[in-house]
């Protein structure tokens, strides 16, 4: 019998472009899985937003940026319904890092290889202490390249804009074109696809979802479906390399409604 010490927490991870519903399955996916969640694009917002309180240039000022994402106090609180509160300083800036300009910033800045490997670094000391559903551009291709369970989720680029603009509406009450938004997305996949450091690309083993037609509750369910297929049966104590009870998920996720859209939760669309 494998010791305690012997098991790893399990890693799942989730990664793809803005828009296509990334941080609601992930959410919803570690809630019912009883795992941390961990939006590691939000780690990268926080930088930025930390960056521009500091007069960094988020192109420029690359050891700057680098010492600053490791003295970042950053604190990611789990809340309900799976969702993390982000506090920085002791103050929640959880909507104040959505902000258009914070996503610029975020995109320059986490293009820089000295600043990936720093906030890599910390990704993977938050997912230490306990099993984490971590959702991404790289999570698992470089953050968590051994994760037992990895997706890749996409979606047809007017979906995704459609998405994004809801989410921005939500956000601060301005509808912006839907045109304006889908070229934004466009340059932003660029960016995150041709980066030296942590590109955007389908992790080896991953399974690819297309969610252009799908709800959160359906994403999930296959997820779930996914992973009760291919859980191991030996035994686990809660928080280890296996899901406690994936069948009893499944069951819990088929029993949702299914009339709630992907970006009922807003969609967080970090680095």
């Amino acid at each position: 019998m494998r010791s305690s010490a012997t098991i790893k927490p399990l890693t799942i991870t989730i990664d793809g472009p803005a828009g296509v519903g990334k941080s609601t399955a992930a959410q919803q996916l570690a809630a019912h899985l009883g795992l941390m969640y961990l939006d590691t694009g939000a780690t990268y917002r926080v930088l930025a937003y930390a960056a521009c309180q500091a007069g960094l240039d988020p192109r420029a000022d690359v050891k700057p940026l680098a010492m600053l994402a490791r003295r970042l106090p950053l604190q990611l609180v789990p809340g309900a319904s799976g969702r993390v509160r982000v506090v920085l300083r002791g103050t929640d800036i959880t909507k104040a890092i959505r902000t258009e300009t914070v996503s610029e910033a975020a995109a320059q800045l986490s293009r820089h290889p000295q600043v990936r490997r720093v906030m890599v670094q910390r990704q993977r000391a938050w997912s230490r202490a306990r099993g984490v559903v971590a959702e991404g551009r790289d999570t698992g291709s470089v953050v968590f390249p051994r994760a037992r369970y990895k997706f890749f989720l996409d979606a047809n680029p007017i979906v995704r804009a459609r998405r994004r603009q809801r989410e921005l509406f939500q956000l601060s009450g301005r509808r912006l074109p839907i045109q304006r938004i889908r070229q934004q997305l466009h340059v932003r996949d660029g960016i995150d696809r041709t980066r030296a450091v942590g590109p955007l690309v389908k992790p080896a083993g991953a399974v690819e979802v297309d969610t252009s037609r799908l709800t959160a509750p359906q994403v999930v369910r296959l997820m779930l479906r996914h992973i009760t297929r291919n859980h191991s049966t030996s035994r686990a104590g809660p928080g280890t390399a296996h899901p406690g009870h994936p069948r009893r998920a499944v069951r819990s996720a088929s029993s949702a409604p299914v009339g709630q859209g992907l970006c009922a939760v807003p969609p967080a669309h970090g680095c």
